[in-house]
């Protein structure tokens, strides 16, 4: 595959980039003090976001946060391996959230169409994929129990999305500082759904078993 280029050679994808960065720079120019102070005052963000790597998924955009107020985690699939697998990249945002930073709500959000879910529906070929096919043996869970529920074909992906995303919370009170947090009430742990063609987002009600809009459950 040929990479596409502009007149003067430079690669459009990056050339795009630098175009971005251009406008970044204007806008740093217009709000030099909110991000000087950004730069020399310790971050205190209020949320630890741990979603999809997934390029259409953006946190700040879907929650209007400003630079500063998430701490973000994304990977494929959004997924929170449990502590004794000795993840440290998750396992220690984790910690360093909770502990350094003081953040006390934990956001796990996956989205509807989500490529990493349905990488296990398909052989991974492990000479050049191993990576990606050990880090999806992560959703595994989720597919077993829509595959024991024998929904239909067309219910499977939306749910084994969310079922994953409930399994990513049991996976979060592996984590001392986490399942301390959570039993001296100091701590939140919320699952989020992100459905792309309507920009909403469902949270789950670990008391009712069931999925309603953000905004309702706010209500």
């Amino acid at each position: 595959m040929t990479t596409a280029k502009d007149a003067s050679g430079i690669d459009l994808d990056i050339k795009d980039a630098m175009q971005g960065y251009e406008r970044f720079r204007l806008e740093f120019e217009r709000d030099r003090a909110f991000y000087k102070s950004l730069a020399t005052k310790m971050q205190k963000p209020r949320l630890l976001w741990i979603g999809c790597s997934d390029s259409r998924v953006v946190p700040s955009q879907i929650t209007q946060a400003d630079p500063g107020e998430l701490f973000e985690v994304r990977n494929i699939a959004n997924c929170v391996p449990p502590s004794w697998t000795g993840d440290e990249a998750v396992g220690a945002a984790i910690e360093y959230a909770l502990a350094h930073l003081g953040i006390d709500d934990i956001v796990v959000c996956g989205h509807t169409g989500c490529g990493g879910i349905q990488a296990l529906a398909e052989p991974i070929l492990p000479d050049s994929e191993a990576h990606l096919g050990r880090w999806v043996e992560y959703t595994r869970q989720a597919h077993r129990l829509v595959a024991a529920a024998r929904l239909p074909e067309e219910q499977r992906s939306l749910a084994t999305v969310k079922a994953h995303i409930q399994f990513q919370l049991d996976n979060l009170m592996t984590y001392e500082v986490v399942a301390k947090g959570v039993a001296e009430g100091r701590v939140g742990i919320h699952g989020w759904l992100y459905v792309m063609d309507e920009g909403e987002l469902q949270a789950y009600d670990p008391k009712s078993g069931t999925w309603r809009g953000l905004l309702e459950t706010a209500a």
